[in-house]
């Protein structure tokens, strides 16, 4: 099975200095009751201009991670962390029990271009923590690169959850296939770029999020393409009671 949602299928919402886009996760599939997907419960990608700044505020029961593709965000929060995170100092915050941060791009600073992607952990009251983690290179570069999973997975940062994460820029012309899934479900969303995927051969764009089941995928960039991938065990426990998770 693999669904496709558009970019316009997006939900838009803008704040000043602070604009995101909310990916329709499950709400783009007929007769799906949830609006994530599995252990996804929300996906935006967001832009803040210079200036911008999201107040204190609380988090609980969800793991939040920062990928930043350009810019700087001045993050503070509640475990004495003061620090900017960019495209190669990534930010997880394994919410649990609670942690209050704030985040803000200072005058003069280039716009930031992020997503902000919230996990579902397998269980509510987990001990809080934060991670950082250096890629060493911004891009990687046709070849998928593991950044976040959960404890078995090897990955730099740890999601407390049923979930792997990856990144890939497809250079133009270049062909890869998506990771295996072992029974799975992935969730692709194109960050930026346009890639076709060979087989049915369906050409996806820039905001467009694929859904795929029992499938793996060749994917043929049409240029310089910027991928996430994330692959989920929908039978695996998680919880729906995070603050902006649910």
């Amino acid at each position: 099975m693999i669904h496709i949602a558009r970019s316009e299928k997006r939900h838009k919402v803008s704040r000043g200095t602070f604009t995101s886009s909310f990916l329709p996760l499950g709400r783009a599939i007929t007769d799906s009751s949830d609006h994530g997907i599995a252990q996804i419960g929300r996906l935006e990608h967001a832009m803040l201009e210079a200036g911008a700044r999201v107040p204190m505020h609380l988090h609980q029961n969800e793991e939040i991670l920062s990928y930043l593709r350009k810019g700087t965000m001045h993050h503070k929060d509640s475990d004495g962390n003061d620090i900017p995170i960019h495209n190669k100092h990534l930010m997880l915050m394994n919410a649990g029990s609670g942690i209050h941060h704030e985040e803000g791009v200072r005058e003069g600073d280039e716009t930031v271009e992020m997503l902000q992607i919230f996990i579902r952990p397998k269980a509510d009251a987990l001990e809080p923590k934060v991670q950082f983690y250096e890629p060493g290179e911004i891009y990687s570069h046709n070849q998928w690169r593991l950044l976040a999973g959960h404890d078995r997975s090897k990955a730099p940062m740890l999601f407390r959850s049923e979930v792997v994460f990856y990144d890939l820029r497809l250079e133009n012309g270049n062909s890869i296939q998506t990771p295996v899934l072992h029974g799975h479900t992935a969730f692709m969303y194109l960050f930026g770029g346009s890639v076709t995927l060979e087989d049915p051969g369906d050409t996806v764009h820039e905001g467009d999020q694929i859904i795929v089941k029992n499938k793996q995928l060749t994917l043929k960039a049409n240029e310089d393409s910027d991928i996430v991938f994330f692959v989920l065990d929908e039978s695996a426990p998680f919880s729906r009671n995070g603050l902006y998770t649910k």
